[in-house]
């Protein structure tokens, strides 16, 4: 019975380890949602010219980004992000 409950602990923390990824975490495939990033998210560039993949928080006007962000495309989809604008890092 013992081993049950170990393989049961492992089994959930290999589910936990294998979430989505939060706002800013690195995802892998540009325009994903769902797969790669928690909902409200989308898998955009860091900063527009950069090759960093990161969780963007979706958008569809400016209004829904911070003042230092830009709402822009995200290729591959027909979905927007919030970017930080340009000479802005995070």
């Amino acid at each position: 019975m013992r081993k049950v409950w170990i393989l049961a602990a492992l089994l959930v923390g290999l589910g936990l380890a294998c979430g989505k990824g939060d706002l800013g975490e690195e995802c892998n495939t540009e325009g994903k949602v769902g797969s790669e990033c928690d909902d409200g998210l989308v898998c955009g560039k860091k900063q527009i010219g950069s090759g960093d993949l990161v969780c963007l928080k979706q958008c569809s006007a400016q209004s829904d980004c911070p003042g230092d962000q830009d709402c822009n495309g995200i290729p591959n989809s027909a979905l927007k992000g919030c970017q930080p604008k340009n000479g802005t890092q995070h």
